[in-house]
C-alpha cells in the first residue's frame, strides 16, 4: 500500500476508436501507484466501446451510456470516481509517463493550490516547431481567469473537495465549461502550472475548431462565464443560478468579443480557408460594430472577388493581424 492519494483519472470518450488504444495506454502506463481511471463511452457509434473493452485492467472502469455530451458525461464519471484529487484526460490525447505524479505532488506538498496544469504540446505546427501552449504561472488566479483561460482542460487536475464545493461543472456550459469551473474554483483556491510538456493534444476531426458556429458558441459561452463571474465579484446572484436557461437572454455584448471573433475569422481568411473564416467574421460584424470590426468585415468580404481579394484584401487583412493579437485569449 501507499500514503499518496488517490488520483482518479476520468474521460469521455465519443467515437474516437482509433485513438483508444494509445490514449488509454497513456494512463495505465502511469508512474504514479495509487491511481484509478474512469471512462464514460458517451454512446459511441463507432467502435469506442469494443476497444475500451479490449483493456484488462483492474484500474480501469468503464460506464457505457446514451449521447448526453460531454459535460453530462464527465459529470458521471467524477461521480463514479472515488480519488481525493480528479485529473483529466481528454479523449484521444496522450498522457506523458509522469504526468499524474508531477501534478499530484504539487498538491501533496501545497495546500494553497487546487488546480494544477502544466505545458501541453499541441498536434499542430508552426513552421519547423511544434505548438507548445505554456501558460504562465505565479499570476492572480481569479484575475487571469477574467480575461483569459490558463488551461487547454486535458491537462488539469484538481482536489475533489474543491470541485465539490463549487458544484462542478455546470451543464449549461456546453463549452467552455472548463472555464466556468475555473472561475468559481478561483474564489478559494490557487493554481499552479509544471513548467514541463507533460501532455499531448489531439484536435478531433468535427471538433470546435473545425466548424464556425461552434467556435462563435464557445466564444459566446467563455464571455458568458466571465460575466456570471463578475456578477458574483459585485454581490449580485449568479445569473445562471438564479435564471437558469434563460440567463443568456441578460448577456451583454461587449465589444472585446466581437474583436476576437474579427481577429479568429481573418486569420482563417488569410490562409485561404474562406468557409470557416467568413461565417466567424459576419457573427462578429453581428455582434458589435466598432471600427475595427467593420473594417474587417469589409476587407475579408473581398473575397467574393477573388482578383481583387488577391490584390488588397488578404495583404492588408495580413497587416492588420497584429494589431489584434492582443484581444486574443
Amino acid at each position: 500500500m501507499t500514503d499518496l492519494p488517490r488520483v482518479s483519472v476520468v474521460s469521455a470518450f465519443y467515437n474516437r476508436g482509433s485513438r483508444v488504444r494509445e490514449s488509454v495506454g497513456t494512463i495505465l502506463a502511469q508512474t504514479y501507484p495509487n491511481l484509478e481511471l474512469v471512462i464514460v463511452d458517451d454512446g459511441s457509434t463507432d467502435d469506442t466501446l469494443a476497444q475500451l473493452k479490449m483493456f484488462d485492467d483492474p484500474r480501469l472502469k468503464i460506464i457505457s451510456r446514451d449521447n448526453r455530451g460531454f459535460v453530462a458525461s464527465i459529470n458521471e464519471a467524477i461521480r463514479a470516481s472515488s480519488g481525493a484529487i480528479v485529473a483529466i484526460h481528454g479523449s484521444g490525447d496522450l498522457s506523458f509517463p509522469d504526468r499524474i505524479a508531477r501534478q499530484a505532488q504539487v498538491l501533496v506538498d501545497d495546500p494553497s493550490v487546487g488546480v494544477v496544469g502544466c505545458w501541453v504540446e499541441d498536434d499542430e505546427t508552426v513552421g519547423d516547431g511544434t505548438l507548445v501552449f505554456r501558460p504562465p504561472a505565479g499570476l492572480p488566479f481569479h484575475e487571469v481567469l477574467l480575461g483569459r483561460n490558463l488551461f487547454t482542460h486535458g491537462e488539469t487536475m484538481f482536489r475533489r473537495a474543491l470541485y465539490d464545493r463549487v458544484g462542478g461543472y455546470r451543464e449549461f456550459f456546453r463549452y467552455a465549461q472548463d472555464r466556468d469551473l475555473w472561475l468559481r474554483m478561483s474564489r478559494h483556491t490557487d493554481y499552479a502550472i509544471v513548467p514541463d510538456i507533460l501532455y499531448r493534444r489531439f484536435k478531433p476531426a468535427g471538433g470546435v475548431s473545425a466548424d464556425p458556429q461552434k467556435l462563435v458558441l464557445q466564444a459566446y459561452l467563455s464571455d458568458f462565464a466571465v460575466q456570471c463571474a463578475l456578477a458574483v465579484d459585485r454581490g449580485e446572484d449568479d445569473p445562471i443560478d438564479r435564471h437558469g436557461y434563460l440567463a443568456p437572454f441578460l448577456r451583454q455584448r461587449p465589444e472585446v468579443l466581437a474583436r476576437k471573433l474579427a481577429w479568429y475569422g481573418a486569420r482563417l481568411m488569410v490562409k485561404g480557408d474562406f468557409a470557416r473564416g467568413w461565417p466567424v467574421i459576419e457573427q462578429a460584424r453581428r455582434e458589435a460594430g466598432s471600427w475595427q470590426v467593420r473594417m474587417i468585415h469589409a476587407l475579408a468580404g473581398l473575397h467574393t472577388s477573388p482578383a481583387i481579394w488577391e490584390r488588397i484584401g488578404r495583404p492588408v487583412l495580413a497587416q492588420r493581424l497584429a494589431y489584434f493579437r492582443q484581444s486574443d485569449d
